[in-house]
């Protein structure tokens, strides 16, 4: 393992405890995408997910999501498919940021 890999792994694993738990801390929110945090979101993404695949697979001319909730489903899917045990919230901050970031898809009205 290269030193600025483990630094990474440091870093990570400092860092995101304290910042998914700052995110959470006495708060509930509504499961739409109006009200998920897209940040914390990039946060989970970033530290699960791009070790198996990079932002090309957003972009790929085959993709699998072409509404909001393909984009939910494929990261319920893969959350699954990891072993990640992702809440509800989770799920939803990721598709949040995704969608941001990447597909710009119209979401559900709130409530």
């Amino acid at each position: 393992m290269s030193n600025s890999s483990m630094i990474r792994a440091a870093l990570i694993a400092v860092c995101l405890p304290a910042a998914l738990c700052g995110c959470t801390s006495g708060t509930t929110k509504a499961e739409s995408p109006a009200m998920a945090d897209g940040q914390r979101g990039g946060l989970l993404y970033g530290t699960a997910c791009v070790a198996c695949h990079t932002t090309q697979a957003h972009w790929r001319d085959k993709s699998l999501v072409h509404s909001w909730g393909d984009l939910v489903y494929q990261v319920n899917r893969w959350q699954g498919v990891a072993g990640l045990n992702w809440s509800a919230t989770d799920i939803n901050d990721v598709a949040t940021y995704l969608n941001e970031r990447f597909y710009r898809l119209p979401g559900p009205a709130p409530g």
